[in-house]
């Protein structure tokens, strides 16, 4: 009975969380998103950086928890605007895996450089003797996001 309780207490504090989050950190960052470059596209460059660069089209679509037919659309869309390639097995030409390219590195390194500063307000207003605290819950989120979304 604990255990229920307790994924009920988390369920709320998520439910509490998530307007927070959206104003101070989703709708800051997608403002700064360049025209043609949605949340969509965004994410799948940063999941194939994390990824080495290169996934076949299911691995990403498992990845970003999109149905297949979806990732299509978006591959063609990055291909498109030249932030991905697809390269073909040479085993099996039924296999096609999205690579990412250069322009998408220096893309995700320029946001990052440029843009990123959009939290910079957000994260001074943190008093200084929370930030350890702040960073490692950021940490503790990253890990186990990243844990829950790695296909099985």
């Amino acid at each position: 009975m604990e255990d229920k309780k307790r994924l009920y207490q988390m369920q709320e504090t998520l439910l509490l969380l998530l307007p927070y989050w959206n104003y101070q950190i989703t709708r800051p960052f997608k403002h700064l998103l360049d025209e043609g470059v949605s949340l969509e596209m965004y994410y799948c460059i940063q999941t194939l950086r994390s990824q080495n660069g290169i996934l076949t089209m299911s691995e990403l679509a498992r990845w970003m928890q999109m149905p297949k037919h979806q990732m299509t659309k978006m591959a063609n869309r990055m291909v498109e605007n030249g932030f991905a390639s697809r390269v073909y097995d040479p085993a099996d030409r039924r296999v096609i895996r999205l690579q990412i390219t250069e322009k998408a590195e220096e893309y995700a390194a320029h946001f990052l450089k440029e843009n990123a500063g959009c939290f910079q307000e957000l994260l001074e207003r943190i008093p200084r003797d929370q930030w350890e605290e702040f960073d490692a819950a950021l940490q503790s989120l990253f890990h186990i996001l990243y844990d829950l979304s790695s296909p099985q």
